[in-house]
């Protein structure tokens, strides 16, 4: 069940200080990321985001908001924008061999890796899209949710090839707005471009 992985996330994983504002903001792009790729996203990622919104797991795992928020550039693509770059990304033959075309798949987020985190669009209901792992020509296919692989990822439950991406404890969440923040105040607003 959904919410039990989402206790158990809960208890070994805080939410940032700016995971409550932010995930309203976050969760305004839903509509917008439903649209645009024609599914209706995972009813879990849906809960994580009401709690965590958009963001880091320990400066390693960027979970992608649905659409772009304003201001986030900064701070990764959306889904939406991710998606289309990996489908795209699938037309190459060496891809496309593991993947197929790659519209079987919502992106919905990296890590510092190289590794792309799926879902691969199944079943009658967004609620049973396994996740996925794509790295360097191999897919690895998870019978659970983007919450339950984030629960296991911070309690070490995860396959052990799989695990070793987030090794030891204490995880945290940085909410993309506190990641914002953090850079601002260690490097100055003036060392963004742009900024």
């Amino acid at each position: 069940m959904a919410g039990d992985a989402l206790e158990r996330l809960r208890q070994v994983l805080r939410p940032s200080v700016g995971s409550v504002e932010g995930a309203v903001l976050d969760l305004q792009g839903v509509a917008e990321a439903e649209a645009a790729l024609g599914v209706r996203l995972p009813p879990d990622y849906l809960e994580f985001l009401a709690v965590y919104g958009a963001g880091t797991l320990d400066d390693f795992l960027v979970v992608a908001a649905p659409a772009e928020v304003p201001g986030r550039r900064l701070y990764g693509a959306s889904i939406v924008e991710i998606t289309g770059t990996f489908r795209r990304a699938a037309a190459k033959p060496r891809i496309a061999e593991v993947l197929g075309d790659g519209t079987s798949y919502v992106h919905w987020g990296m890590d510092d890796g190289g590794a792309y985190y799926l879902w691969r669009v199944e079943g009658r209901s967004s609620a049973e899209w396994p996740v996925c792992v794509y790295e360097s020509g191999e897919l690895t296919v998870l019978p659970y949710g983007i919450v339950e692989f984030l629960a296991r990822a911070c309690t070490g439950s995860l396959p052990e090839d799989l695990q070793r991406r987030f090794s030891g404890s204490g995880h945290e969440f940085l909410h993309w707005q506190d990641e914002f923040r953090r850079d601002t105040e260690q490097y100055g607003s003036g060392s963004f471009i742009g900024g």
